[in-house]
C-alpha cells in the first residue's frame, strides 16, 4: 500500500509552555512531510502569539483552528480540525505530549486501511516536567539511557515503550480491544473518521470521548492495530482536569459498547 499523506492534529488549551515543547519536537522530525493543525479549545492570545512567532521563525505553515472558550469542548474542536485537514491520514496528539523525532515516520509506517492505531506514552512526574518546561529541554532527543536514568530516579513511569521491538503480525493481536488506544496519541484514516462522525460532541467534559470513538470505529468495521514500541510520546505532568462529567461520559461509552453504536450521536461532521 502506498504510504498516506498525513495531517497531524495537536489539541491544546491555554498551555503555551507545553505547546512550545511540542512544536520544537515537530520541527525536528525526521519526516517533515505533514500538515500541522492546532485544535485550540478556546485558548487566550498567548497561544496565538506563540503560533505566529513559530510560523515566522520556522517557515512552517500552521492551521490554527480555534473557537471561543465555552468550557471543555475538545471533541468539537478536534472535529473542526479534522474537517479542515487536507490529507488522507489523521494523527492525533495531545498538546501536553512531546513526540520523539521519528513520530511522523513511525505513524506513517504503521498506517493501514480500516485500522485505528494506538501508540504509547511515558509519563513524566511533576519534577521532571517542571525541569523540562523551565529549561526548554529537548525531550524529543532523549536517549534510552537518559530515560533509564529518569526511571531509576523515579521521574518516569516506564521505559519499555522506547525499545524499538519489531512486532510484525503481533500488531494485530487485539483487533477489538478499544482499551489499547488512547486519545493522546493515535491515528486513523480520515475516511474512517468521517464515516463514524468523528468525536461525539455530546462529550463536553473530561473523559472517555476517545474510548467511545474507538468503540464506534470497531463497531463500524475498523480494527485496532497496536503501535507499541513505535511513536512513543512523553506525557508532561499536569494537575488533573475536573472530572465532574466522568460518570455520565462513562455511561455513554457503555451504551455505545452495548448497543453497537457506529456513528456519533452529536457531531458537526454529520449534522
Amino acid at each position: 500500500m502506498q504510504k498516506p499523506s498525513i495531517s497531524l492534529i495537536v489539541s491544546t488549551y491555554n498551555q503555551p509552555d507545553f505547546l512550545r515543547l511540542v512544536l520544537c519536537a515537530l520541527v525536528n522530525q525526521t519526516d517533515r512531510n505533514f500538515e500541522l493543525l492546532i485544535a485550540d479549545d478556546g485558548s487566550n492570545e498567548e497561544t496565538r502569539t506563540l503560533l505566529d512567532k513559530f510560523e515566522q521563525k520556522q517557515q512552517i505553515s500552521v492551521k490554527h483552528i480555534w473557537h471561543e472558550d465555552n468550557g471543555f469542548q475538545k471533541s468539537q474542536i478536534l472535529n473542526k480540525a479534522a474537517l479542515a485537514s487536507t490529507n488522507d491520514y489523521l494523527v492525533f496528539l495531545d498538546g501536553d505530549c512531546i513526540p520523539r523525532t521519528k513520530h511522523i515516520k513511525d505513524h506513517r509506517a504503521l498506517a493501514k486501511k480500516s485500522r485505528i492505531v494506538g501508540c504509547s506514552r511515558i509519563l513524566l512526574d511533576e519534577t521532571l516536567m517542571a525541569h523540562t518546561r523551565n529549561n526548554q529541554l529537548e525531550a524529543h532527543r532523549w536517549s534510552l539511557w537518559k530515560v533509564l536514568g529518569f526511571r531509576i530516579s523515579g521521574h518516569v513511569n516506564r521505559i519499555a515503550p522506547l525499545l524499538r521491538i519489531p512486532l510484525f503480525s503481533l500488531r494485530g493481536v487485539a483487533p477489538k480491544n478499544w482499551k489499547k488506544v488512547r486519545g493522546c496519541n493515535f491515528a486513523m484514516f480520515k475516511e474512517d473518521f468521517l464515516r463514524i462522525g468523528g468525536f461525539d460532541e455530546s462529550f463536553t467534559g473530561w473523559g472517555y470521548e476517545d474510548s467511545e470513538l474507538v468503540a464506534r470505529a470497531i463497531n463500524s468495521g475498523c480494527l485496532v492495530r497496536l503501535g507499541d514500541y513505535r511513536g512513543t510520546v512523553f506525557h508532561l505532568w499536569h494537575p488533573d482536569a475536573s472530572r465532574g462529567d466522568e460518570q455520565s461520559n462513562k455511561k455513554s461509552l457503555e451504551e455505545t459498547l452495548q448497543l453497537g453504536r457506529k456513528t456519533a450521536r452529536s457531531s458537526s461532521i454529520i449534522d
